[in-house]
């Protein structure tokens, strides 16, 4: 923190201090930068939406992932080569769609 920013005096439960504390410390900075840093990320809600919509994603193409692979195994233990290489190619791209 610059040391021209302003200086006040805030009033914050004592539980919400210590979580501010930790949270600071798990990051390595100082009370007053963490709570400046979690203060501009709630003003800056499209960013939040963005990230929201990132993880959904992510989340998707993990629970595909999972999917395609499950059947790829399923398909190599009735001996279907062919089935299970196309599968993994599926899941090949879902790897490279979520890494974007």
């Amino acid at each position: 923190m610059a040391r021209e920013d302003l200086h006040f005096r805030l009033r914050i439960p004592e539980d919400l201090k210590n979580k501010v504390e930790e949270a600071a410390d798990r990051n390595g900075r100082s009370m007053t930068a963490e709570m400046v840093e979690r203060l501009e990320l709630s003003f800056n809600e499209g960013s939040r939406r963005d990230y929201s919509r990132r993880i959904d994603l992510l989340l998707d193409n993990e629970a595909r992932l999972r999917d395609t692979y499950s059947r790829a195994v399923a398909a190599l233990d009735q001996g279907d080569v062919g089935k299970a290489r196309e599968l993994l190619m599926v899941g090949a791209y879902f790897e490279r769609r979520s890494e974007t």
